[in-house]
């Protein structure tokens, strides 16, 4: 009788001691799991695609840790938390960068050939026009900043260029061709208005030779291609400076054609680098060895808001986005045979 008692107290002491774990792992795994799951989306085990999850946790996990949530072949070069926005120069060569320290903006150039971070005076660049000239548009007095020197220039709308460049209320389109076939140089620029930026020759010496003139200069053809559609009509040489983000855009070496959902041979169409989905395409680089992926208007949509029995939405919380260099493999940057 006493053997079956202490038996039944040592089987009731076990099953005591198994609930006791049983709570204790319970209570563990739930006091874990948060933490698991925070390092493992942090270093890219889980949830790297989630939109929900990089909004909870990609701000506050290490810095280190970004790089890790993506392919090898990425390499993040403006962190997502800080980036606002981007514009590539025309040869691929530099990044001018606006990003938000303790929400304050401010602005660097990148040099992507070295990857260097280039102090310069913050203002607010509305496009490159060269490597080495920014454009800024304010208004009825633009500016050209030469990054060399750092010496502004002050710039005219046609409009104000000359006495005679507005006759009764309307452009002197006469005056415009004669002036835009004097010119050194024109830029035809994709963004915004399709503000043309005309230089001449003596510009740096007399900067009030200098003048830009957009759609509402140009009284006729379609809306969105008259300015275009006036420089070829009148054979005018021009630079175009591309929109912000393109379809596609070519390699140096022509043998490649990056695109949002990646990078292809442009002679069979393989893709030879998968695209990331949350960021578009902005630009090669200038060796032709990378291509420039940035977040577009933001970055995408992990919330949306509409009127009832309406068609229209406006996002109401978007997803912070890094800019990314997608290195295209060595077998496809030398002059061989298609692989």
């Amino acid at each position: 009788m006493m053997s079956l008692m202490k038996r039944t107290q040592t089987e009731t002491s076990t099953t005591k001691r198994r609930g006791y774990r049983f709570w204790l792992i319970c209570i563990a795994i739930i006091l874990g799991l948060p933490f698991l799951l925070y390092y493992g989306y942090c270093w890219g085990l889980w949830g790297r695609n989630s939109l929900l999850l990089q909004y909870v946790f990609q701000c506050n996990c290490p810095p280190a840790s970004e790089e890790a949530r993506y392919p090898e072949y990425v390499n993040v070069i403006v962190p997502a938390c800080r980036y606002v926005s981007s514009i590539l120069s025309p040869t691929g060569r530099f990044l001018y960068v606006r990003e938000k320290n303790d929400n304050v903006d401010s602005a660097f150039l990148l040099d992507l050939y070295t990857i260097d971070r280039i102090e310069i005076n913050d203002s607010l660049l509305s496009t490159f026009l060269t490597d080495d000239l920014w454009f800024v548009e304010s208004g009825l007095e633009d500016e050209i900043i030469d990054r060399t020197n750092g010496i502004i220039y002050s710039i005219q709308t046609f409009r104000f260029w000359r006495e005679n460049a507005y006759i009764n209320g309307e452009p002197n389109l006469e005056l415009l061709v004669v002036s835009l076939e004097q010119a050194e140089r024109v830029f035809f620029t994709q963004r915004y208005n399709d503000t043309v930026v005309v230089l001449m020759s003596d510009f740096t010496a007399n900067p009030n030779r200098g003048f830009t003139f957009s759609r509402s200069d140009i009284p006729m053809g379609e809306f969105n291609s008259r300015v275009e559609q006036f420089l070829q009509e009148n054979n005018i040489v021009y630079q175009t400076i591309r929109e912000d983000f393109p379809t596609e855009v070519i390699s140096p070496n022509g043998r490649l054609v990056a695109r949002n959902k990646g990078i292809y041979l442009v002679a069979t169409g393989q893709k030879v680098i998968e695209g990331i989905s949350s960021v578009r395409v902005r630009g090669w680089t200038n060796d032709g060895r990378s291509v420039i992926y940035t977040p577009y208007f933001g970055g995408p949509c992990l919330f949306r808001i509409g009127i009832p029995l309406g068609d229209d939405t406006t996002c109401f919380i978007r997803v912070s986005q890094p800019v990314l260099l997608l290195k295209v493999p060595e077998e496809y940057l030398t002059p061989t045979e298609t692989p």
